[in-house]
């Protein structure tokens, strides 16, 4: 029995706070957490946010580490109550809940396979169904965990595989060596993936041999002199897997690991309004200005760089916005050059907007996207005139899912250039814990901004989710309407999860 004290009731979700909702309609919480609907003092279902709380029983949501302590201590059956006396929740995994979690489980292994069968799916149906029995023995004797380990294995292989769709990887480079990275290439290959975003700029570092620059020096790690950049296309295009640039915009460094550009270059770099450097909103990262014209400039110069020295078959931009705002204080634009020109643009004096909740805030919000909006159609012109010359280069950006917090929180207006027809693909970043949540957002996407394919961004090995949510968010996303989907990345990739893919959501 394990117990978490109670933050309160029918109330927002805070920050790792868990809240009991008992009253009525839906919590309307939103991704970043992890519920369950508890009725009759058992967990009737467990996961996704946003639940409609049952007339007869009640929901509990956590975030954080309140999230965290549901995730490990319910499952559907699990006991759960409430202690109002002394402010806990209670939580229980019984022999009760681990016999009620076991037969829904081959409840929903019997399912899995007749819609497979009822599709007309290529799956292994002698091998799932020799699991399902396996597993219903080991029930009948009372061993559950013997049985849900052969009830996820008969998952993967009641996976149904896509053909044709886009299964794509992030890879931030290590490898030091052509044999290293055709390793790499096999094992990807071989799990299902057909397209690798390499990262040719990293924390304000290169990753690529021929675009080195004092602003830009070679990471250290290939201070060799070994271009892993060339190697990785030359491998890839042998071995018919496509490779594409992974871009980072605005990101040029992280503190304690230096930044370079802000040596070089600091006057354009992103402040606050107190004028220091702007490098404590996201994990300590340091940015450029995207207001600034030689910023723009010098960004847009740098991808002709890249792709007039490298063969690569797309072009992916990352980090195309500003960095998260956390209020007036911690938010980057308040640079004098920008200050003047926003005051010039609007009337408004930059300086006197007291908070993130007025009208002014709103016009500086727009303001700020709209440069990036600027630089984003200087990058498509610049694809255009390549493709122009013969070269077919795929556009796509890295997005953030929601679109209402990409604006409110990193300027970053992608719905628009979604409209526009700037864009080949994007690829939204819905890295959520729970599958459900995950196909939520990309359907949202899918539904209202579906002019460019959706190739779905998913974190479960990076975020070290069990080996099950990989193949779970995968069908989500395909449920959503997604054109492809893309693990972040490769690195987080455990041999496990990839034989996982192969056997199931990847086998054809």
């Amino acid at each position: 029995m394990k117990t978490i004290s109670i933050s309160g009731y029918n109330r927002e979700r805070g920050a790792d706070e868990l809240i009991i909702y008992n009253g009525s309609g839906n919590t309307k919480t939103n991704s970043y957490g992890f519920e369950a609907c508890v009725v009759d003092g058992r967990v009737v279902s467990c996961g996704k946010n946003n639940n409609i709380i049952p007339n007869d029983g009640f929901v509990v949501s956590g975030h954080g580490a309140a999230a965290d302590f549901l995730a490990e201590n319910i499952c559907v059956g699990a006991r759960a109550e409430i202690d109002e006396s002394n402010g806990v929740f209670i939580a229980e995994i019984d022999d009760t809940a681990r016999q009620i979690e076991t037969e829904n489980n081959i409840y929903k292994i019997n399912n899995r396979i007749r819609e497979r069968v009822a599709e007309g799916s290529s799956f292994d149906k002698q091998k799932a169904e020799e699991l399902l029995m396996q597993a219903v023995d080991a029930k009948d004797n009372g061993d559950y965990e013997k049985a849900n380990a052969l009830c996820e294995e008969a998952y993967y292989y009641t996976a149904a595989s896509v053909k044709g769709e886009i299964r794509a990887v992030w890879h931030r480079p290590h490898e030091k060596s052509d044999a290293e990275v055709e390793a790499t290439v096999a094992k990807l290959k071989d799990a299902g993936f057909n397209l690798i975003l390499i990262e040719t700029n990293y924390e304000g570092y290169a990753n690529a041999q021929k675009c080195v620059h004092d602003y830009l020096p070679i990471r250290p790690y290939y201070k060799d002199g070994f271009d892993v950049i060339d190697s990785f296309i030359r491998i890839c295009k042998q071995n018919g897997v496509k490779i594409h640039c992974w871009f980072e915009d605005f990101f040029f460094g992280v503190e304690g690991h230096g930044c370079p550009m802000a040596d070089v270059h600091p006057e354009w770099m992103a402040r606050r309004k107190d004028g220091g450097i702007l490098h404590d909103a996201f994990d300590n990262f340091y940015f450029l200005n995207p207001a600034l014209d030689e910023v723009q400039e010098f960004l847009l110069g740098s991808v002709k760089e890249i792709l007039d020295n490298y063969d690569f078959d797309g072009f992916q931009l990352d980090y195309i916005r500003y960095p998260v705002i956390h209020g007036v204080d911690r938010s980057a634009g308040f640079e004098e050059t920008t200050k003047a020109e926003f005051l010039k643009d609007t009337g408004i004096v930059l300086d006197d907007i007291p908070d993130t909740n007025c009208e002014e805030w709103k016009k500086f919000l727009n303001w700020r996207a709209d440069k990036v909006t600027k630089y984003v159609k200087s990058v498509r012109d610049l694809i255009l005139e390549y493709r122009k010359n013969g070269r077919d280069i795929v556009l796509s950006t890295a997005v953030f899912g929601d679109p209402v917090e990409a604006i409110n929180l990193k300027c970053q207006n992608w719905q628009y250039w979604v409209k526009q027809g700037w864009l080949d693909a994007i690829y939204p970043m819905a890295y959520l814990n729970v599958a459900e949540d995950v196909g939520n957002e990309v359907a949202y996407m899918v539904k209202n901004y579906g002019e460019a394919p959706n190739i779905s961004g998913i974190s479960p090995m990076y975020n070290k989710l069990p080996v099950i949510e990989s193949t779970k968010q995968v069908e989500e996303c395909r449920k959503a309407g997604a054109t492809g989907i893309a693990f972040f990345c490769a690195g987080n990739c455990t041999p496990v999860q990839l034989e996982k893919l192969k056997i199931g959501v990847f086998r054809d």
